[in-house]
């Protein structure tokens, strides 16, 4: 649907093939949003630790939110890409898909993860940097395929993320950022990652070649014209994961800011000023791979936490903040590891814990305990940031699922304690790869944050709640300690 009249000049695509939607924007080179569409797609969950996606349905979902978005009203001058990972999708050399792609939330091959990381130990040697040998990340899903679908081997020529699958679609040629890839490539230098490719019993070849994420990939071909009514020969990006296309488009490259960036799980961290800093259960990202060096980790469960407390409690996904704000007395402490945690535990088997429950607790008090465990989880990765750089957290971009709802903020100021700043358009992750498109085409990173960045509104620290604050993190803090040891327990 068309948002904004617009202006005349260029207009960048941004395409974003998420976890549960592709969503497409146009954005004006004055930042403005001309226009914008979406389309879901299904996510098969045949069995235990089992989520996976067909990439049929990306291509699909592409075609119908182009139409919704009547991108063809707007003379698109580059195409930026930006998706999920880590997701494995198999390609061959034509770009068509051999098998539903394992998305990042597919845990099947924690067996894999845990003998990858007795067999390899430090990754960093190897991958360039410190990615946990975890179920949800590509080496331990390529180990689980060798052994259980050796077939697969023989007809891959290319193993791609979702954005680089779209890419291919787009522009006809095969090709990733080192980011995206990591696992299947070093970070540092793009080239295969050849001792993890060999102990997942892979070879090199399906790597594919590496370039910075707003390098131009290729430009669409007239299939693709055809397909999805874009104009030929339009640049098309390498592009880069969500998450940093997020990091991009919330201006935290250019104001060194931290950010939490919530959707079905949340993206959390800052960038960092010592490229050897490192914090446990965090990802470093490397001047090779990004403007600034970055620390940060994804979280497993956000809006996925907000979707099953709301079946829990009878209400809509987005009446649970204002549940919570009714909130009346004590509150218990939830931490929302519903289906294992990511950073910084990475720990398929913990469980969530809703601890501290009292008589006088109510439908109120546990929506305001899922809310507030929810962003004490993304205040557990910002802590372990501060710790390992030395320097406090001084402001955070808030981007995604809550923002725009006030009673949701006023969880978010009362459980963060820093300076928050609301990001208001809905799919910053789009953004960024319109973003992309801009640099592809010679834009420098402060002309694209600065000039296509979107509207934001700032709220400072309630001094008077910093104590309850601290005190709610430290039960917080203690129920995910209790969660590991139950955890253990039960293995």
């Amino acid at each position: 649907m068309s948002v904004s009249s617009g202006v005349d000049g260029s207009h960048f695509l941004g395409i974003d093939v998420g976890t549960t939607a592709t969503r497409v924007t146009v954005i004006a080179e004055d930042g403005s949003q001309v226009a914008m569409g979406s389309a879901n797609y299904p996510t098969a969950r045949d069995g235990p630790g089992i989520a996976e996606q067909d990439p049929r349905d990306w291509t699909s979902a592409l075609a119908e939110a182009l139409a919704r978005a009547d991108s063809q009203r707007w003379p698109i001058s580059a195409i930026g890409v930006c998706g999920q990972t880590p997701t494995v999708v198999f390609v061959d050399a034509a770009g068509n898909p051999l098998r539903r792609a394992l998305i990042w939330q597919d845990v099947r091959a924690m067996a894999e993860a845990r003998e990858l990381a007795a067999r390899l130990g430090d990754p960093e040697p190897l991958i360039g940097t410190a990615l946990p040998w975890s179920a949800a990340n590509m080496p331990a899903k390529l180990l689980w395929l060798s052994r259980h679908e050796p077939t697969l081997l023989g007809s891959t020529s290319w193993v791609l993320q979702p954005k680089d699958f779209i890419a291919m679609q787009l522009s006809g040629q095969a090709c990733s950022d080192p980011w995206s890839s990591k696992g299947l490539c070093r970070v540092d230098t793009g080239a295969p990652a050849f001792e993890v490719l060999e102990a997942c019993g892979w070879p090199s070849s399906c790597c594919p070649v590496t370039a910075p994420a707003w390098d131009v990939a290729g430009t669409t071909t007239k299939a693709a014209a055809d397909r999805f009514g874009l104009p030929i020969g339009t640049p098309v990006t390498v592009g880069w994961s969500d998450a940093l296309a997020q990091v991009l488009a919330a201006g935290c490259f250019s104001r060194s800011s931290a950010f939490a960036f919530s959707g079905t799980s949340s993206i959390v961290g800052s960038p960092v000023e010592d490229p050897d800093v490192r914090a446990g259960g965090l990802f470093s990202v490397p001047a090779t791979c990004a403007p600034l060096p970055l620390l940060y980790g994804p979280t497993q469960s956000s809006g996925s936490a907000i979707l099953w407390a709301a079946r829990l409690l009878g209400c809509e996904p987005e009446e649970v903040a204002a549940l919570g704000a009714q909130a009346t007395s004590s509150q218990p402490a939830f931490v929302p590891y519903l289906s294992g945690e990511r950073a910084p535990l990475w720990n398929e088997d913990v469980r969530a814990l809703l601890v501290g429950l009292a008589e006088e607790h109510g439908r109120a008090e546990i929506a305001r305990a899922v809310v507030s465990g929810v962003l004490f989880s993304a205040r557990h990765v910002l802590e372990l940031v501060a710790r390992a750089t030395g320097s406090p957290i001084r402001e955070v971009e808030l981007v995604g699922r809550g923002v725009g709802d006030a009673s949701f903020e006023a969880i978010a100021g009362d459980s963060m304690m820093v300076p928050l700043r609301f990001h208001e358009d809905s799919d910053m992750s789009a953004r960024g790869a319109a973003m992309l498109a801009a640099m592809s085409l010679g834009w420098d990173l402060a002309t694209a944050s600065t000039r296509l960045s979107d509207h934001v509104r700032r709220l400072e620290v309630d001094e008077t709640r910093r104590a309850r604050s601290g005190k709610l993190f430290e039960d917080y803090l203690s129920a995910s300690a209790l969660a590991l040891t139950w955890s253990a327990r039960r293995l």
